[in-house]
């Protein structure tokens, strides 16, 4: 960097507002020390002291040193820097030229043992290397060191001439974003060097040492993960961060004391705090440093690690319903948030990746692209409002499609909030278990909420009632996964939301009665026991027993859940192929809580069906111990990586709908999701009597010459059936309580899909404001605009031709 370059940043900056004037110094911070992340792009400046010369060496041409006992082996080859004169001066010190002073290269030849007082040297090609040089002058291994004293002052140097480039040029500057991907390795070379346990050469008045007690450095290296943590956050991010700082930060405060720094090296959270956001089921660990704060504010850098995403393995399951799931990322993510909102005063900052971002690294627990968005909006809500929202894209132009979708998704949050500003309300601890999850910023006139919610399928396109304490009520459109709601200030309602019914794939009410024949092994099982609906239908097991077959569909995901409790040791839950039960698909423990809790738990497991596999029974592993007691209740199969509301597989919402047809032209739609959703079975015997069925795409069913095009009855669509002569078929299958169609600017076919007949304006109100005419199949015309009114009500069976002026939804139940 020169001051040429601080001119033009300056320039750049001049038309940024107030509050955006931030300087992006992505790789600045990169010369500080290793970078953890692109291999060989190390920090060459500063290295480990690993011994000291025993002898006067003046310009000799020399094939070995000798030195203090060395401290530990070196490999043949490994690269030595002998450093001359002041032994308080920065290591590889450059003159202006860039070339090293005060010191010499040479490298190991053959190889050196802990306790050798010598060591042979050559050039790196086999010739001896001339050296000048005292006893007393230090040795250096090429080990990374922790304190980079060169690096900092080096890094200094060339922001303070930046700086005066962007100063002399009338640069104003708000603050600094920083990217560095840094990493200290603990290594023997810091170990054994003696700054290592010099209290001035470490933190908070104590030696780095001292910093890592009660853990040793050989634990780190060993690989004990509690020590790792500990060298992370408290040695390795803390160094970078004061030396950041320094080099940084303190030369842009010269000139703009209140500017702020972001690097997501640092969360400035206490570490006692982050063990209780994180950990929180014992089971998860966290890395702090995918969050960070250098300087003042917190820069949000999504998700990087979780060590479970799902509970798949019976001896480390993760005991709630949200494992694996995209609603479980935002959960994560919102609760380590909040935790940094309150640990900094509110003064965070985001960076928000795209979707995928450097092949799916940002997000190693599961995500969608609804739940990305959702993400967006819930970090932008906890984040301060003062400074920008940063925007990662490593690969692409900005006219890239990623880059779209964000500028939508800024846009939609400030169209929502309407401010330049706004207060945080919603700082408090979520539960981690959550699948409602409510965020609220006050604004000068109201307090604006976003609610978010899991979907066992992340895309249903079902729509979702949330219910507000106060009595109202608002969707959450199909598909989508969070909505806004406005509330009066200092208000603080409480949400709930039933979540769409799912179907349960248990093939029938059998396989709920434990003691039915579809269960078969060794060991006893009873009836008649207290169930956690207040009811007698649960079910005492001890012994192995294994289920029936259970048909599902290949390369599907699917949740097995069942209500649960006992009293002495763990049962076991295990889904396998029916075709072999020496593989295991899912499983999970009962109850992983203390001994003797006997609270009733839903557990769960996702699995996924092979491809070589069409079925899979249930297995249940229950000690026969006399006081072990194991109680078992409604177990349920679903589509999804969430468990769905319970239903009986026997009382799922079977229903069927009659449709009469003349001969002509029929536009008909049914709210029944037909159980054999192939055409001849729906049409049934009515087959013989149709000419042609089309779909508003076009698609053609013609029984006369075979062809096929549309293949399945859909419940959300419409239909023209022409029938040579008069009759009706039933459609038999799924009641639909819920559903949305959306409608395309210009002419569509809309399919009526409640169960009872409603007055045509209110039917059609939600879109009154984009509705210009509706036509059914004899040509009756509503048009309000007009004050034509042909059409009194729509009426269950039938379908509708409908021209809106812009896209809109229809959201049934319509009353």
């Amino acid at each position: 960097m020169d001051e040429q370059d601080g001119a033009d940043a300056a320039s750049t900056l001049s038309s940024y507002p107030e509050g955006a004037r931030w300087l992006l110094g992505t790789q600045v911070g990169n010369f500080i020390a290793s970078d953890g992340w692109v291999e060989n792009r190390d920090n060459e400046h500063d290295r480990t002291i690993a011994t000291t010369l025993t002898e006067d060496i003046s310009g000799e041409d020399r094939t070995s040193i000798a030195i203090e006992s060395m401290p530990y082996d070196l490999p043949d080859g490994h690269e030595l820097f002998i450093q001359t004169g002041d032994s308080s001066s920065p290591p590889l010190t450059k003159n202006e030229n860039g070339e090293i002073e005060d010191g010499i290269f040479a490298y190991v030849d053959g190889g050196v043992s802990e306790g050798d007082t010598s060591i042979s040297i050559d050039d790196g090609n086999g010739n001896p290397v001339t050296v000048t040089a005292s006893k007393g002058d230090r040795v250096l291994s090429d080990f990374q060191s922790l304190w980079m004293t060169h690096a900092r002052e080096q890094t200094k140097a060339a922001m303070q001439t930046f700086m005066t480039g962007f100063v002399n040029n009338g640069g104003e500057l708000d603050g600094i974003a920083l990217d560095t991907e840094l990493k200290i390795e603990a290594t023997k070379g810091i170990k054994h060097d003696p700054r290592w346990d010099d209290a001035s050469k470490g933190v908070d008045g104590v030696s780095f040492k001292q910093k890592l007690s009660p853990y040793t450095i050989d634990e780190v290296m060993s690989g004990n993960s509690d020590a790792r943590g500990k060298w992370s956050r408290e040695i390795q991010h803390r160094a970078q961060v004061e030396a950041l700082n320094e080099a940084v930060l303190s030369p842009i405060q010269e000139d703009f004391p209140d500017a702020k720094a972001s690097d997501w090296n640092d969360n400035k959270v206490t570490e006692s705090e982050a063990q209780n956001a994180l950990n929180t089921d014992g089971k998860a660990t966290y890395q702090p440093h995918i969050f960070g704060t250098h300087g003042n504010y917190g820069l949000y850098a999504s998700m990087r690690n979780m060590t479970i995403k799902a509970p798949t393995n019976i001896s480390d399951d993760l005991p709630h319903g949200l494992a694996g799931t995209p609603m479980e990322t935002l959960a994560w993510q919102v609760k380590f948030m909040r935790t940094m909102v309150r640990e900094n005063n509110g003064a965070v900052q985001p960076w928000l990746p795209f979707f995928n971002c450097c092949g799916g690294g940002f997000y190693f627990g599961t995500v969608t692209e609804n739940y990305h968005r959702e993400h967006w909006i819930q970090m932008a809500l906890h984040t301060d409002p003062k400074v920008p929202v940063l925007y990662f894209n490593p690969t692409s132009a900005s006219t890239d499609e990623k880059d779209l979708d964000a500028n939508d998704w800024v846009g939609e949050i400030n169209n929502a909030v309407e401010r330049e500003t706004w207060s945080s309300v919603t700082s408090t601890d979520i539960s981690y278990v959550t699948d409602l999850i409510a965020t609220a910023v006050d604004l000068p006139d109201k307090r604006l909420w976003r609610i978010s919610v899991g979907r066992a399928d992340a895309y249903d396109d079902r729509p979702i009632t949330v219910n507000v304490s106060n009595g109202d009520t608002f969707t959450i459109p199909g598909g989508e996964v969070g909505a806004w709601y406005e509330s009066g200030l200092n208000e603080t309602p409480t949400f709930s939301y039933t979540h769409p019914p799912l179907d349960n794939l248990l093939p029938s009410d059998d396989f709920v009665d434990f003691t039915s024949d579809v269960w078969s092994g060794g060991g006893s099982v009873s009836g008649g026991k207290s169930d956690p609906d207040g009811g007698s239908n649960a079910y005492r097991m001890k012994g192995g027993w294994i289920s029936d077959s259970i048909p599902l569909e290949s390369e599907k995901e699917y949740t097995f859940s069942v209500w649960h409790r006992r009293a002495g040791y763990d049962s076991k839950f295990i889904i396998h192929p029916a075709n072999d039960l020496s593989s295991q698909l899912g499983a999970f423990n009962s109850n992983p809580g203390p001994w003797g809790d006997a609270n009733w738990r839903r557990g769960r497991t996702i699995f996924e069906v092979p491809p070589d596999v069409d079925s899979v029974v249930i297995e249940v592993v229950a000690p026969t111990y006399n006081f072990s007691n194991h109680y078992m209740y409604h177990p349920m199969i679903n589509e999804g990586q969430l468990e769905g509301p319970y239903e009986h597989p026997d009382e799922s919402a079977q229903t069927s709908q009659s449709l009469s047809l003349q001969a002509g032209g029929n536009l008909v739609s049914a709210a029944v999701q037909p159980s054999d959703p192939d055409l001849e079975a729906v049409f049934g015997n009515a087959t013989s009597a149709l000419a042609q069925v089309e779909t508003e795409d076009g698609q053609v069913f013609d029984p006369d010459d075979g062809t096929d095009e549309i293949g399945t009855w859909e419940a959300t669509e419409a239909y023209t059936i022409y029938a040579e002569t008069p009759t009706s078929f039933a459609v038999e299958g799924t009641a639909l309580d819920s559903a949305s169609v959306s409608l395309d600017k210009g002419w569509n076919w809309l399919p009526y899909l409640d169960s009872t007949s409603i007055a045509i304006d209110q039917a059609l109100q939600p879109i009154e404001n984009d509705l210009v005419m509706v036509k059914d199949e004899t040509g009756r015309v509503y048009h309000p605009g007009q004050g034509t009114t042909q059409i009194d009500s729509l009426t269950p069976g039938a379908a509708y031709k409908i021209y809106v002026e812009s896209p809109v939804t229809l959201n049934y139940p319509l009353q």
